[in-house]
């Protein structure tokens, strides 16, 4: 397959530049393809024998995927905001530049996606995909098959409406176990939403995104998706890991 691709994006994907700087480079003509300079807006992928962008010569890597099993107290940010630690403090340093596949609060804990290819991240993320994240919440407070029924078809709070949700009962005790599907995921909606119904979430944990699962991976470490089982689980959500990884 002769796949072509926007060359910003490809600058971008590389971690060298955003695309805005890449256009600015592309126009001054310090983008080389193959040794000659090129003011081209497309490539086809299989024609970049080498690609040099102000003298130093880019990879084209293809999409990975890693899970981090992220532990409570670290941002999901590449920044260090309010003095705490955030993931990429706690991953290899010889990682390439990676983006996480949205977010979890700083009291939230486990799975967290990160992928060196943006296109992948916002297919995942994107709520008209619909792929489902099953979370176990521990919460205080009385649990009624009616505060049940009525989160399951969905609520609004302060003017922002929730989807749906699916709800399983694990144990009804002082502080009950719940295991939660949901395939929005808005800021802090599991926590807002157990608030609105009197409920305190005491722990909260991503045990699922899509086809990906937490499994038995130790806090703060990470383990890479072999290409061919993630080629095989994005096919499940209807990702075409060889012409949608350059689409748009």
């Amino acid at each position: 397959m002769n796949l072509k691709v926007r060359l910003v994006k490809l600058m971008s994907h590389s971690g060298f530049c955003s695309r805005r700087n890449a256009e600015k480079i592309i126009k001054d003509g310090e983008v080389r393809l193959n040794g000659n300079i090129f003011l081209g807006h497309t490539v086809e992928i299989k024609n970049i024998s080498k690609l040099t962008i102000k003298g130093k010569q880019i990879k084209i890597e293809k999409p990975r995927v890693w899970c981090l099993n992220k532990g409570i107290g670290l941002i999901c940010s590449n920044s260090n905001q309010y003095n705490k630690k955030n993931i990429f403090d706690v991953l290899p340093k010889n990682l390439p530049r990676l983006v996480s596949v949205g977010r979890l609060d700083l009291e939230s804990q486990g799975l967290l996606l990160l992928t060196n290819n943006p296109t992948l991240s916002n297919f995942l993320e994107h709520p008209k995909n619909k792929i489902k994240r099953k979370y176990q919440v521990k919460v205080s407070g009385l649990i009624t098959k009616k505060k049940i029924d009525t989160m399951e078809r969905g609520v609004t709070i302060d003017e922002i409406n929730y989807q749906p949700m699916q709800i399983k009962l694990i144990n009804a005790e002082k502080n009950s176990l719940l295991e939660i599907t949901l395939q929005e995921g808005k800021n802090r909606e599991i926590r807002k939403i157990m608030k609105n119904f009197d409920l305190k979430v005491i722990k909260l944990k991503r045990i699922e995104f899509g086809p990906f699962k937490l499994l038995n991976l130790n806090e703060n470490k990470i383990t890479e998706v072999p290409l061919k089982v993630l080629k095989e689980k994005l096919k499940i959500i209807g990702f075409k890991y060889e012409s949608d990884i350059w689409s748009s």
